[in-house]
């Protein structure tokens, strides 16, 4: 038992060391470059430590690059979508939708809007 939980404040403290140096490193990269950039190309004052890492965590707010949290492109989020929208669509008459597509076509959307009954006209040419 207890050198399980040994292991297990050793990794917590492994992390904690090897997080806080990637965050020492990148800090140090952003103001390295910063000072190196920025004074020549666009006349700005160089920074610190401490403002580097600020730039940091204002990236991380405004783009959230680097996190694991999901974003409007994740499988899951377009899977749900995907599976609402078709099953409102499958709702719709064939007339309806028929007319949609014909008049997202005339507008310029080239989008396949009518694959279902292509596909199900498809399956009833090939049975014939």
């Amino acid at each position: 038992m207890e050198k399980s939980r040994y292991t297990k404040t050793r990794f917590i403290g492994g992390a904690i060391i090897l997080g806080a140096g990637a965050f020492v490193l990148f800090t140090l990269a952003v103001m390295w470059l910063w000072n190196w950039l920025m004074p020549t190309i666009f006349s700005l004052g160089v920074i610190g430590f401490w403002q580097a890492a600020g730039l940091l965590l204002l990236s991380k707010i405004f783009f959230g690059c680097g996190g694991h949290s999901p974003n409007w492109h994740s499988d899951r989020k377009k899977k749900f979508w995907h599976s609402r929208f078709e099953e409102k669509w499958s709702k719709i008459p064939e007339e309806k939708r028929a007319e949609f597509a014909r008049k997202m076509e005339e507008k310029g959307f080239h989008r396949n809007f009518h694959h279902d009954s292509d596909e199900s006209e498809e399956k009833q040419n090939d049975s014939n």
